[in-house]
Formats: structure tokens, C-alpha cells, sequence
């Protein structure tokens, strides 16, 4: 069915009789007619293709009023709205990660996983935060996943000076989540849930102590989890192809412990991730956290045929150019 923009357009039809009657009545009013004499005498056929060449120019006239009119198609489609969430991904960069009992290493399984849990979590707002001895947002909330996708790929070592802000700040990187979190609900969104995942391989030796960070995230009023990424056994780290600590080599171990005890202080939860397989089964779990029911709503979708119209509208207006220039006012050879 058609549907018109700007209806009250199409009253111009009515006026489209008016030039015509009105060159008609001047022909007529004319005292002393005159021959073109520039112009040959009118043949038979070209009579007739004056006829036509008003008609054209009438059937130019409908087609531009309607093409005012805006002319479209309408659809009816249904959309499902799920609020969704706030989650806050904090990522562990330190050189530990680049421990090999992950394939190829754990940053890189992380961030392919990390990718994986975007693409699931269409719904929900995401910001990243990245941390070693230091903790800084790489990106604030947002549901732009094009800008996240391409954000992971700066999830890195050297995204952080290891050499001067080595180790592991547990702490601060929870902080620095949980201000975020709390900065967008200021701004008008406190009935939307809001989380904290973090992923760690290693032991909090700096900054503020996780616990602490931990009881303050619970008195924000949001979820906390945390998943432990590592094997059983200790695996020696390699940077820039040397071994870390040199001849006494640095192993990197997870500390169980630690992250359950902040879980809890946060009535949060753990998630222990020994392999790839474990971490993409956490991440899965985790894309479903908090999923508010669907909400459908449904919205016209309008198609235009303007392109059509105007691409009409050019060849009419050829046509008539056409046939005045070379047949109704063609001069005498």
C-alpha cells in the first residue's frame, strides 16, 4: 500500500489543468495572430505529436507533484529491546600472562575469548580496563562493539611500561573499575545492573588491597567477578625471547586463595580457567549474566522511491526536451 510523506502535496494536481488553460486563452485573445515564419509549416504527423507532447508534458507535471509528495512504502517490523547491563572487563597485562600453558599464551587466549564474550553481549554496555602495577581505562561504557573489537587488539604487554609499572595491582584496577561504574549511574541509570569482571593470573603484590576494593564494589551495590586464568603447575615466562628474572627465573602461579577471599568479601563469584576450553565456557556464563527479559516493540520502516521518481522524472523531462527541440520548433533547413 501507498503511503505519502506530504499528502497535502498532492492537492497541486488540481492546478496542473491551470497552465494549460491559461496558454489556450491567450492563443485566443490575441488580436492579430502571426505566422513563425523562422519555423516550417506543421506537418500532419507533427500535429499529432503535439497532442502527445501535451500529454508529456501533463504526465510530467503528475509525476513531480507526487515525488513532492514523498511516495513510500511502509513495513511493519517488530524489535526486541533488552536493557541489558553495565559490565566493566578488567584485564590483567602483566608479563605473567605471556605464560605459554594457554595457546599461545594467556593475553591471547584472554583476548580471543574477551572477543567472543562482545559478540555475545550485544545488549550490554562495556568499558575495558587494563592493569599491571598500574591500572588505566583503555575504554570507558559504551555498546559501540566496532570500538571494542577494535580496542582488544591493544590488549597487550606493552600497553603498560612493564619496567616501571610491573606486578600486579589487583586492587586498584577493581577501584578504578567501580568508579566508572558508579560515575555512569550518577548520570541517571540507577535501576541498571551493573558489574565488575575481572581476569587475573597472579598474586596482588601492589596498590590499594584487593579486599578492600572489594567491600567497596559491594557497597556500590554491584556484581563482582573475578576468574582466575592459569594452570596447576607453575610455567616459566619469556619476554622479547629472554627468560623473565633471568637466572632466576620468574614462575608464574596463580593464588586461588586470594581471589576466592575477595569474591566472598564482595559476595561475588570465582571462576577458576585452566585451559582455553574453561575460559570460553566462563565467558559464555558470563554473557548471560543478569538477562532481562525482551521487551518487543513495533516500528514502521519507511521505503522511499524517491530514487525512482527523480530517475522518471529525468527521462520525462529528456523526452520533452526531445521532442520540442527536434520536431515542434524545429527551424527551417
Amino acid at each position: 500500500m501507498i503511503h505519502f510523506a506530504y499528502p497535502v502535496v498532492l492537492g497541486g494536481l488540481l492546478l496542473l489543468p491551470f497552465p494549460w488553460w491559461w496558454r489556450r486563452r491567450g492563443q485566443r485573445q490575441r488580436a492579430v495572430p502571426f505566422p513563425s515564419l523562422q519555423f516550417g509549416r506543421v506537418a500532419r504527423w507533427r500535429r499529432s505529436v503535439r497532442w502527445w507532447s501535451g500529454l508529456l508534458e501533463m504526465v510530467l507535471g503528475v509525476v513531480l507533484v507526487v515525488a513532492l509528495a514523498g511516495p513510500y512504502r511502509a513495513e511493519r517490523v517488530e524489535l526486541f529491546d533488552d536493557p541489558g547491563i553495565d559490565v566493566m572487563l578488567v584485564l590483567d597485562v602483566s608479563l605473567s600472562m605471556l605464560a605459554d600453558d594457554f595457546s599461545p599464551d594467556r593475553l591471547t587466549a584472554l583476548r580471543d575469548t574477551a572477543r567472543a564474550f562482545l559478540e555475545r553481549s550485544a545488549s550490554h554496555r562495556v568499558g575495558i580496563v587494563l592493569f599491571a602495577g598500574e591500572a588505566f581505562v583503555q575504554c570507558p561504557l559504551t555498546t559501540d562493539g566496532a570500538i571494542l573489537h577494535d580496542l582488544l587488539e591493544g590488549v597487550t604487554v606493552y600497553a603498560i611500561d612493564q619496567k616501571r609499572s610491573g606486578g600486579t595491582a589487583i586492587g586498584n584496577a577493581l577501584l578504578v573499575a567501580v568508579d566508572q561504574l558508579a560515575a555512569h549511574r550518577l548520570e541517571g541509570e540507577q535501576a541498571r545492573d551493573q558489574a565488575v569482571v575481572l581476569i587475573t593470573d597472579g598474586e596482588s603484590n601492589l596498590g590499594l588491597e584487593p579486599v578492600l576494593a572489594a567491600a567497596y564494589s559491594k557497597q556500590e551495590g554491584m556484581r563482582l567477578y573475578l576468574v582466575g586464568i592459569g594452570g596447576d603447575e607453575p610455567v616459566e615466562v619469556f619476554f622479547e625471547g629472554e627468560r623473565v628474572g633471568g637466572d632466576n627465573p620468574y614462575l608464574a602461579v596463580l593464588d586461588d586463595a586470594e581471589l576466592q577471599a575477595v569474591a566472598e568479601v564482595g559476595e561475588g563469584r570465582y571462576y577458576r580457567a585452566r585451559d582455553g576450553d574453561a575460559l570460553d565456557s566462563i565467558f559464555a556464563e558470563l554473557a548471560r549474566l543478569e538477562s532481562s527479559p525482551l521487551e518487543a516493540r513495533e516500528v514502521e520502516v519507511r521505503h522511499y522511491w524517491t530514487s525512482s521518481l527523480t530517475l522518471l522524472l529525468f527521462l520525462l523531462f529528456a523526452m520533452r526536451v526531445v521532442v520540442t527541440g527536434l520536431v515542434l520548433e524545429r527551424p527551417l533547413s
